[in-house]
């Protein structure tokens, strides 16, 4: 993937995706903590152990929209962070495999570990993506689809703007 001109990185990518990547493009000379979280693919779910592979799909028009509506809700919040990344995969993936990335930067790593847990959070609380697991034995679409539920997410308040989560 090829990293934006600008400082968010918004995407949902078939391909693999490097943390290496987004922890390095998030430096910036202002800001002196990067925060990188990834979500990987576990080998097992729910009491279900032997998991083989996770399939993401998206609504992508709708995901993408929300996951910028999050980096600018983001923003609003921390109004001094200098990168951010919210990246999630699509497609067949296998256990350890990262499915999702969220990278932020800030002058102070309070706020950037603030930051990129709002960013995660927010991506799964809102943004239409599933997730079909195969097991041995078996597979289904993810049971964990829910509304939107601004509780899920303590730190969500009326003035992110990010109501639009929940439509």
């Amino acid at each position: 993937m090829l990293p934006p001109s600008g400082d968010d990185w918004v995407a949902l990518s078939a391909g693999p995706l490097d943390l290496g990547q987004f922890a390095s493009w998030a430096v910036v000379p202002s800001c002196g903590a990067v925060v990188v979280f990834a979500g990987t693919v576990r080998e097992h779910a729910e009491g279900r152990p032997g998991v083989i592979s996770l399939e993401y799909e998206a609504y992508e028009r709708v995901a993408m929209d929300k996951m910028v509506s999050i980096a600018g809700g983001l923003r609003r919040r921390w109004p001094f962070v200098g990168r951010v990344a919210l990246v999630h995969r699509t497609g067949l993936l296998v256990p350890s495999e990262v499915s999702v990335v969220v990278s932020v930067s800030a002058p102070h790593r309070p706020e950037a570990f603030d930051a990129a847990r709002f960013g995660i959070d927010a991506i799964k609380a809102g943004v239409p993506i599933w997730k079909r697991e195969t097991w041995e034995g078996g597979s289904a679409w993810g049971l964990d689809a829910h509304p939107v539920d601004r509780s899920r997410v303590p730190h969500l308040n009326e003035d992110d703007h990010l109501s639009q989560l929940g439509s």
